[in-house]
């Protein structure tokens, strides 16, 4: 639930900012949103759930008889989550427009700095005690081996083949747009790493 929250965000805001501003191309067209939750529904229903539980599930505090599943700071830190998603997208999207791009190639850099964000969501939220080597080292679950691998398929056969690029409305993107949207993307949710380090040394000294 943490993750559909995060990921919703920047998707929000990247179909509404566009919109106030004449000038500005739009970025998520209906047929690139589909694209989204191409890849959003199977990691709810496939990649978490096949989660194995956190090693460390027995050093956290129980929950309070009157909590809630979702309270204020589980909600807080997914809200978080997104903006910062967000603003690293939209980082993205003003640097290309401002640098001049043609539409297609400024809708292309800023979905494909969305898509691999996305995919970043995915794997710090696989454990909020775990950093991502851990997880990948400590768990196991083939399941984000196949979604990681069919996300970028995908984004790499709409960007790079005219055909399904054409059909998309996205333009050709060159290496530093592909660098530039790589670390954005994985930039915009990193705070979130250093969290669980911060967060977990309280409980590992009680």
């Amino acid at each position: 639930m943490s993750y559909i929250i995060a990921v919703h965000v920047p998707i929000i805001g990247m179909s509404l900012i566009p919109v106030f501003v004449g000038d500005w191309p739009l970025v998520l067209l209906p047929v690139l949103i589909a694209f989204l939750e191409l890849i959003i529904d199977p990691a709810c229903s496939v990649v978490f759930e096949a989660e194995q539980a956190d090693p460390e599930v027995m050093t956290q505090k129980p929950r309070g008889l009157g909590e809630p599943m979702f309270g204020r700071s589980v909600l807080t830190i997914a809200f978080l989550q997104g903006v910062s998603a967000l603003l690293a997208v939209l980082g993205v999207y003003l640097w290309a427009v401002l640098g001049g791009r043609p539409d297609e190639v400024v809708r292309s850099v800023t979905f494909a700095t969305l898509v691999i964000g996305n995919l970043a969501l995915i794997l710090v939220n696989r454990s909020w005690t775990l950093p991502i080597w851990r997880t990948f080292r400590e768990r196991r679950n083939r399941m984000v081996k196949w979604i990681l691998l069919g996300a970028g398929g995908l984004l790499l056969f709409v960007l790079l083949l005219p055909g399904p690029r054409d059909a998309f409305n996205l333009g050709p993107i060159g290496p530093v747009d592909w660098a530039v949207a790589v670390a954005a993307g994985f930039l915009g949710v990193a705070w979130f790493e250093v969290y669980k380090v911060v967060a977990g040394r309280p409980r590992k000294r009680a």
